[in-house]
């Protein structure tokens, strides 16, 4: 009863209020805010007039309501700008229009930038967050969105697989999971992608190979993006909870401004190999084969000198075109976007061809109070691969062999006989076989947003997004092909047609308390969000084909037809999230988030956790003691703490599930053995992965923010990672279980240095250079995977059930796991190892294997610089890594005399002049190469000139331009996992374009 008398009391006081000023005459003021020198709008401004207050939006709009009839100063403020007044009348019932231009001081302190659920201004960050703009963009031919920001941020690492349209991984401040996923969660226009980290399903990824396929992002364009901001700490992630353990990287598309107008670009371009295997020629192996091999290898050589790569690698040529129509009005802004893209890889038969549209439209109604936002982006993507084995059988095959043979059914060549240890004809199988898919992605929200009237700075905001993705993919070996001889499947196809559907419902209020409501500035966010998520994985495999000719609707008939297992999955989440962030006089900068999920995917007591975040802010600079020295224009001490959770893992593993027809597990009648449906080992305590970082940091800026950047030390630690954990069998017949069972830590430093070196002046050269270093330390802390300590990880070509990597506490993970060698005047000493014992070996064995280094980079450091001349600019950037390891597995594999002697000789790496093995040495640390490098990755130079009126950009743009490397194989950075295993090679490509706007 007594509550309710307070809340009676409370409703009471309100109306009073209310009535009490509606008796007075009051009015509207609105306008916009803008850059007085660039003439851009500015978003974030504090305008204020007596009591009344507000914010500017993104466009810089603003309006204040309910001002009192008569004249008074109408007041504006931002960091990084002069603040200003100026005097306004209002009268009673009218609207005033006030707009206003500001001054720069510190542009940089005063820089929007996007965060979860909302914007703030540089200057107030608290957490480490990074924001790059489309004038910081890399260049050339980019075909997915991560590549606009490859080492531009301090900490991102970036990893593709160099086929064109290929995923790409990112590393945000190191791995978090082994087993989960330790992608950043995207979003997009405020929509996420998929169902947690990694963005989405994509054609020829799966989890066995996330590396592998094309990128899930490659639907966006990126000529479409405005800006990307990487959440790196855990104070700014959290927002997001259980999706974001990796981080979060936020990806806002274009609006349209100003007047209307028509923009098209167009380009085309031509890669070429820069790096191949080091493999034998012709010379190098028949004397190989004649030295080592026996009668019966050597009676097979022939008198040719076959290139296999010459005949599989090609000049990749690209082009792309985008037109784009946009504008906006004193109610509307809207943007189309359409765009073609046709970019052949280097290897013959790669491809990726992909039609998309943009449509971004805002309305505003109610005399500006309500704003409704649609953003739709959609592709059409149709990708083509290298077919199976292409690059390792160009590796392997005989250079001595001739390319045709007219007397073969197909007209290729191929060692005699059906051995099965053979290498095939690579060109055979790029001409006969196919590896293709398409897929088509589309995401969209539909935003409202309404500034509520009876509390000035109240906004209630909701979003209803869906990300909705189908996928054919095919993969077809005709019966003729010489490997389908071999195997006796006499042709093979295989048919996947995944989709998934994501919907996702938020809505929030922000309330940015009005200037002298309170002391200093409050924004408080609250809200609510569900997601869910559908998809669907249907397979097809078929053996024993009755012709080669493909259908129209398909594979021909087969003898043999394996519908996969049925695979749907479904997963929701639910979410109540909320934050506060404190501004006093712009010099104490406080901000609390939470975030408290429900996930689907983990047992009912287990389901709901809680991610909050704490982090403070100093303005140095702002203090009286600091501001009498002008050099330092800014200095801000920083500090966060916060928890975040990782669900990347699959659907239902807290539940039984009944498996069929594995090998491991057969029962024995007599003399046949039965294959068994049997119910998975389960832990239904499993729990997600949970992540606590602690970040401390440093921004600044000299001399009017000529100079500035940031400093930032960090620590993370992940507790609860599941594990896939060897168990003795029990009656379901199994010997694993999913498991939490062990924890890892990150810990590095990071630095960036912005420093605007040339300003014009007379010379009107202009030189802006970017510099970031990050130091990342990873280590596995524990495991208890039932009393083992070491986990034996990724599998290596050509030694059947070789591990090469391991898990050890202690160690980082992935470490490899290999034997220390012995050397006699500086060449190995083939089957000689030291072992842990510090004693000689003779064989590699347990006693021998120890960890050693592993393949993530000590330092990344990165370098960009931008100058322009008059009409002229030109940008380019340069990356380091220095202390990555790579283990080269086509030397390891090839890399002894052995090959010669199978059924037909295969050829052998370059390796073996210096080793001279005669058998393989899968485990020994000579196949662990330092590979540290300097890579130049982009160079672009532009000339702007008008033509009858119209403004156009000619350009010109290098992408790999060099490498400098000590490592020998055909890439340092070798992929995700550091292992070297005829991977796609790395292009260099030279785009040329023109823009044109009317």
């Amino acid at each position: 009863m007594r509550r309710a008398e307070c809340v009676i009391g409370v409703l009471l006081a309100v109306l009073r209020v209310t009535a009490l000023g509606a008796q007075q005459p009051t009015g509207t003021i609105r306008g916009h805010v803008n850059d007085g020198t660039t003439h851009q709008p500015l978003s974030g401004v504090t305008v204020a007039v007596g009591s009344r207050g507000t914010l500017t939006q993104a466009d810089g709009r603003y309006l204040i309501t309910g001002v009192p009839a008569g004249t008074d100063t109408l007041r504006t403020r931002m960091i990084g700008y002069a603040s200003a007044k100026q005097a306004v009348t209002v009268v009673g019932g009218d609207t005033v229009v006030v707009d206003i231009p500001l001054s720069p001081q510190a542009v940089s302190l005063s820089e929007i930038v996007v965060t979860g659920y909302g914007e703030q201004r540089a200057g107030n960050i608290t957490g480490a967050v990074k924001q790059v703009t489309a004038v910081e963009f890399n260049n050339g031919r980019l075909i997915s969105p991560e590549q606009l920001i490859e080492n531009k941020v301090a900490g991102v690492q970036l990893v593709d697989n160099n086929e064109p349209g290929g995923n790409l991984t990112i590393r945000i401040r190191g791995a978090t999971s082994v087993n989960a996923s330790s992608e950043p969660l995207y979003v997009v226009d405020g929509v996420p992608l998929g169902t947690g980290a990694g963005g989405g399903i994509s054609i020829g990824r799966d989890s066995l190979n996330p590396s592998a396929g094309r990128n899930p992002l490659n639907f966006l364009n990126p000529d479409d993006i405005e800006s990307i901001t990487v959440l790196k700490d855990a104070s700014s992630a959290a927002i997001y909870g259980v999706n974001a353990a990796n981080g979060v990287i936020l990806i806002r598309t274009k609006t349209g401004r100003g007047e209307p107008k028509i923009e098209y670009t167009g380009s085309v371009s031509a890669s070429s190999v820069t790096r191949l295997p080091s493999i034998l020629n012709a010379a190098q192996f028949r004397a190989a084969v004649l030295a080592h091999a026996d009668p019966a290898q050597i009676s097979q050589l022939g008198n040719a000198n076959t290139n296999w790569f010459d005949l599989v690698d090609r000049t990749g040529v690209g082009q792309q075109h985008d037109v784009v129509v946009s504008g906006a009005g004193d109610k509307n802004s809207y943007r189309l976007s359409v765009s073609h893209l046709n970019q052949d890889g280097i290897i013959k038969g790669t491809t990726v061809e992909r039609q998309s549209l943009g449509v971004n439209y805002q309305q505003r109604f109610l005399d500006d109070r309500l704003s409704v936002r649609t953003n739709l982006k959609g592709s059409r993507e149709f990708d083509r691969f290298t077919p199976g084995a292409v690059l390792s059988n160009a590796v392997q095959m005989g250079p001595t062999q001739p390319v045709y043979d007219s007397t073969a059914a197909t007209g290729y060549y191929n060692w005699p006989g059906n051995n099965l240890t053979s290498a095939d004809n690579p060109l055979q199988i790029l001409n006969l076989a196919r590896s293709e898919g398409t897929t088509y992605r589309s995401i969209g929200n539909a935003q409202a947003d309404y500034n509520l009237p009876f509390l000035a700075g109240l906004k209630a905001t909701v979003n209803l997004g869906y990300d909705v993705a189908k996928i054919t993919q095919q993969v077809f070996n005709p019966s003729a092909l010489h490997a389908e001889i071999k195997s006796g499947e006499r042709g093979y196809g295989y048919r996947t047609d995944p989709s998934q559907l994501n919907t996702v419902l938020e809505t929030y209020l922000n309330y940015a308390a009005p200037l002298n409501k309170v002391p200093g500035n409050i924004d408080v966010t609250a809200g609510y969000s569900y997601a869910q998520s559908h998809a669907e994985f249907p397979s097809l495999t078929v053996t024993g084909l009755s012709t080669d000719i493909l259908g129209i609707n398909g594979f021909p008939t087969a003898q043999n037809t394996s519908p996969g297992s049925p695979n749907i999955q479904e997963s929701k989440l639910i979410s109540f999230f909320g934050r506060l962030n404190y501004n006093l006089n712009d010099r104490y900068l406080a901000g609390v988030s939470v975030r408290h999920d429900g996930s689907s995917r983990f047992g009912p007591s287990h389901a709901w956790g809680t991610f909050p975040a704490v982090s403070f802010g100093w303005r140095i600079s702002e203090e009286p003691f600091l501001k009498a020295f002008t050099p330092i224009s800014d200095l801000k001490l920083r500090a966060s703490w916060g928890k975040t959770g990782n669900q990347s893992f699959a659907n239902y593993i807290q539940y039984v599930s009944y498996l069929y027809g594995n090998g491991l597990a057969q029962v024995q009648f007599g003399n046949q053995f039965v294959s068994t449906i049997r119910p998975s080992g389960v832990d239904r305590n499993i729990e997600w992965e949970q992540t606590g970082s602690y970040d401390v940091g440093l921004d600044y800026g000299l001399f009017g923010q000529r100079f500035s950047g940031s400093i930032d030390w960090y620590n993370k630690k992940t507790t609860g990672l599941i594990f896939v954990v060897p168990t003795p069998a029990g009656t379901n017949f199994t010997n694993f279980i999913t498991q939490n069972i062990g924890s890892m830590k990150n810990q590095g430093i990071e630095a960036s240095l912005s420093a605007s070196l040339l300003r014009g002046g007379t010379s009107r050269l202009r030189w802006t250079a970017d510099f970031t270093v990050a130091h990342n330390t990873n280590e596995l802390t524990s495991i208890s995977a039932n009393g083992a300590q070491q986990i034996q990880v990724t599998g290596v070509a050509g030694g059947v059930g070789t591990t090469i990597q391991v898990l050890e506490p202690g160690q980082p993970i992935n470490s490899f796991f290999v034997c220390q060698q012995q050397y006699q005047n500086g060449k190995p000493v083939e089957g000689k190892y030291i072992s842990l014992a510090d004693t000689i070996a003779s064989s590699c064995d347990a006693q021998s294997l120890r960890a050693f280094h592993d393949p993530s980079p000590k330092w990344v450091l990165g370098h960009s610089s931008y100058l322009s001349y008059r009409n002229f600019d030109l940008n380019f950037t340069l990356r380091a890594w220095l202390g990555n390891y790579v283990y080269n597995n086509v030397a390891s594999n090839l890399g002894s005399y052995q090959e010669v002697r199978r059924g037909s000789p295969y050829n052998l790496h370059a390796s073996v002049l210096q080793t001279g093995f005669t058998t393989p040495q899968y485990l020994s640390d000579f196949y662990v190469e330092k590979a540290s490098f300097l890579r130049m990755d982009h160079i672009t130079l532009a000339y702007n000139f008008t033509y009858r009126g119209e403004l156009m950009r000619l350009y010109t743009t290098v992408q790999n331009a060099f490498t400098i490397t000590g490592y020998s194989g055909v890439d340092p950075t070798a992929g995700l996992n550091g292992v070297d295993n005829n991977i796609y090679p790395r292009s260099r490509t030279v785009t040329g374009g023109l823009s044109v706007r009317f």
